[in-house]
């Protein structure tokens, strides 16, 4: 008998499908996708209009459903969320991807409404109201920033009004308008290089095709060129490098990791930081790896065996309530939190997150940082960092451990973060309006002797 052929999915379903379950658990973008594409048989193009669209709709989900309520407001008034659904995915094709044309975008759209039988209903809609928008020439009257600043803000660069409210009160228009803008351009993704194991030279020879010269902290981040997935970069396979951006790099900076230092990653995961962190201390020195949840434990022990790091010391517990006592040379906390400085890579957050998760997740900072502040040493280091642009989970949280704990200072910065990087109080603060990079927040607290 012949080798039976594996039938490929249609991408577009598989998008659907993402939607359904993420409206189900808005918990994990990346693990529902992963579930859903598994045993696809999808080839990398089709992996790639997938990851595209499903990201492209997250971003700008607002937009879409803003012009979706137009027309149908004009037409049946039917605001059924499978119908919404169907209508992101034909109507983002048609104002955000020129490369597929409006023919194609129009029939495979009816087709997937067409393909259920819980949504055949709309396919005449559905084909209605892609049509009508091509003969508009797709152009959408937006609402009137004269008589509704943060209704415009919201609907044209889609984000929630809870994030444009506070973001105008906290950094003005200006500020926030660059910032709106940058959340809804596609990240880009950078390789840190390993410091051992593979020269500076070599492993810029072996990267040229892919990536740009050298960047970051002890110029060892490459931007690379165009959009690949990093499970198909081998170099990555085999060690040498890791998928992380330069501003997490500045945090490590903070540190002012020395050779045979024991260090404590109160929060680990992913595990770059850690990775970093280890090969900085050496061979003499030690990294305790906290994560509270197995996955995300797994993530840094992956991380660490790839590279070869034998220095790192993984541990499932709580970094707030750890099973053990001594003292560190220094501890990263990098905290969990509400990641606004980031959605530009997490745009599914923006539409989970709410305002209260700010002064919840405050609580569990303050409460990670008075253990931080138990397990170092005297004349020891916390740096606390986190990729939130909100005041109350950075400037006020060191404040208030400040207030707090006498017995620790504000710690002046080292040489090698460049000054544009630190803000007039003595805070690494890294912001894409600013510096258009992820966001980052860190603080180097010395504990005094």
């Amino acid at each position: 008998m012949g080798k039976r052929v594996q039938k490929k999915a249609n991408p577009r379903q598989l998008i659907l499908r993402i939607f359904v379950e993420l409206d189900k658990n808005r918990s994990n973008l990346d693990h529902i996708i992963n579930v859903v594409l598994r045993g696809s048989h999808i080839d990398h193009r089709d992996r790639r209009f997938v990851f595209e669209i499903v990201y492209g709709i997250l971003r700008h989900k607002a937009t879409i459903d803003y012009t979706i309520d137009k027309y149908l407001s004009q037409g049946s008034g039917q605001k059924d969320e499978d119908l919404y659904r169907i209508l992101r995915i034909g109507i983002y094709q048609l104002l955000y991807m020129n490369k597929v044309p409006d023919h194609a975008a129009v029939n495979e759209t009816v087709s997937l409404a067409k393909a259920d039988l819980k949504t055949v209903r709309f396919s005449s809609v559905v084909n209605a109201i892609m049509r009508a928008l091509i003969n508009d020439k797709k152009i959408i009257p937006l609402p009137d920033p004269q008589k509704d600043l943060v209704t415009r803000l919201t609907v044209e660069y889609s984000h929630p009004r809870w994030m444009v409210e506070r973001w105008l009160k906290n950094f003005g228009l200006a500020k926030t308008k660059k910032l709106l803008d940058f959340n809804n351009q596609k990240p880009s993704i950078f390789l840190r290089r390993k410091l051992r194991d593979i020269s500076r030279q070599q492993f810029e020879a072996d990267v040229r095709n892919i990536c740009e010269p050298a960047s970051g902290y002890l110029n060892l981040y490459y931007k690379l060129k165009r959009t690949l997935l990093p499970e198909n970069i081998q170099i990555i396979h085999h060690g040498l490098c890791n998928v992380q951006s330069p501003s997490s790099g500045w945090v490590v900076a903070l540190m002012d990791v020395t050779k045979g230092e024991h260090l404590l990653d109160l929060c680990a995961a992913p595990g770059g930081k850690t990775a970093l962190m280890s090969e900085l201390t050496g061979d003499s020195g030690t990294v305790c790896a906290c994560e509270l949840k197995w996955n995300r434990l797994m993530s840094v022990i992956e991380t660490a065996k790839r590279m070869k790091l034998e220095n790192i010391y993984p541990l499932l517990c709580d970094g707030a309530y750890p099973p053990f006592n001594g003292f560190f040379d220094k501890i990263l906390l990098d905290a969990p939190c509400s990641g606004t400085g980031v959605l530009h890579r997490h745009p599914e957050a923006r539409w989970i997150r709410k305002e209260e998760d700010i002064l919840s997740l405050a609580e569990k900072q303050k409460t990670l940082l008075n253990s931080a502040a138990s397990l170092v040493d005297k004349g020891g280091v916390i740096v606390y960092s986190t990729c939130s642009l909100e005041p109350e989970e950075n400037q006020k949280q060191i404040e208030l451990f400040l207030k707090e704990h006498p017995s620790f200072c504000l710690d002046s910065v080292p040489d090698s973060i460049p000054q544009r990087f630190i803000d007039n109080n003595g805070y690494l603060m890294i912001t894409p309006y600013e510096h258009g990079m992820d966001a980052m927040f860190g603080a180097r607290l010395k504990r005094m002797n």
